[in-house]
């Protein structure tokens, strides 16, 4: 497991959720958080404030301790399966836009990078 948790990475993503759900009036979006280990890029923890016990459940078997792109097809895939609710597309949109997040920080030359090695190199 992680010994410093105050090191980890975390990105988000959002999605319009649809018309016919009361959350719509009052949120407008579900958002999704993934807490990401620097070093090797695990999942270690996620938040998801509307989601039930059991599709946090779902999540959490598909996302924890996966790399952030294997969690994230895992996640797609198991709540394809596995989760039957008017907020499903949502859900997985937030998913794959918080993955979209991911990609966009890890590709950009002016990211600043959280990994030791490479804050070391920066500040020598």
């Amino acid at each position: 497991m992680l010994e410093n948790k105050s090191e980890t990475i975390v990105i988000e993503g959002s999605a319009r959720l649809p018309e016919n759900t009361s959350a719509k009036y009052v949120y407008g979006f579900i958002t999704v958080e993934l807490e990401l280990d620097p070093v090797d890029l695990r999942v270690v923890d996620f938040s998801c404030a509307l989601l039930s016990s059991s599709a946090k459940k779902i999540l959490s078997q598909a996302l924890l301790e996966h790399k952030v792109e294997e969690g994230i097809e895992n996640a797609v895939e198991q709540l394809q399966k596995r989760f039957f609710s008017s907020t499903k597309k949502a859900l997985i949109a937030a998913i794959q836009d918080a993955y979209r997040s991911y990609k966009t920080i890890s590709t950009s030359p002016d990211a600043v990078s959280s990994r030791p090695e490479t804050c070391n190199q920066r500040n020598l």
